[in-house]
């Protein structure tokens, strides 16, 4: 493997371990929060995370490279074309994925553990701790999903990261250049790697899931 597939695989993995992981600590706390509180403001806060769900990367794409260009209001910043631009990107594009199957996951969660809990007086501490541990598994589904999109996806990685060679490069972006010029050889190979990646880390990922709640 040379050198600069190397970059190219690692680059892919920043942009995707990263979003995914923020997603989680971000959206698991409001999953929680939206589940235990109910009532219609979730229900309508989860339809408004599915509908974001299908949100067009391209456009998404766009919108934040209008915002971080230099004459954009967060052109100051200086991160368009960089590998930090395309993890805020990918986070905003994931997040909405986390938080929409995480509610599912914990809605799948036995109602009668509440019932239960209040009923031998168990702090709130300790039920959220009960229905993280049910919703484990639903809940590594949610990271492997969001990391499996993230590292999928071509639009915002090539309007934000520029798919500079030796700088922003990832795997989706180095397939689509690699099929422009024809080299057909080089274009599946690397989708391939793109493939493996994906399969793997979810396998891991979710395995983890089920085995933290035994």
């Amino acid at each position: 493997m040379s050198a600069e597939l190397v970059g190219i695989v690692l680059n892919s993995v920043y942009v995707s371990a990263v979003p995914a992981l923020i997603s989680a600590v971000v959206g698991t706390p409001a999953a929680l929060w939206l589940h235990m509180r109910g009532g219609r403001l979730a229900a309508a806060l989860k339809a408004l995370f599915n509908g974001l769900v299908g949100v067009p990367t391209v456009l998404l794409g766009l919108l934040l490279y209008l915002l971080l260009a230099r004459s954009g209001p967060l052109g100051g910043l200086g991160i368009l074309y960089t590998l930090e631009a395309v993890v805020v990107g990918h986070t905003l594009l994931v997040l909405p994925l986390y938080l929409s199957y995480a509610l599912t996951a914990l809605e799948g969660v036995d109602p009668r553990v509440r019932e239960l809990a209040e009923m031998f007086g168990l702090g709130k501490a300790t039920l959220l701790k009960i229905y993280l541990r049910e919703a484990a598994g639903g809940l590594a589904g949610a990271v492997a999903a969001s990391y499996g999109r993230a590292l999928g996806e071509l639009g915002i990685a090539l309007m934000l990261g520029g798919d500079i060679r030796y700088k922003t490069r990832v795997l989706t972006t180095a397939v689509a250049h690699e099929t422009m010029l024809g080299n057909w050889d080089v274009a599946i190979q690397l989708g391939v790697i793109l493939l493996v990646m994906a399969v793997a880390v979810s396998a891991v990922v979710t395995a983890l899931g089920f085995k933290y709640r035994g």
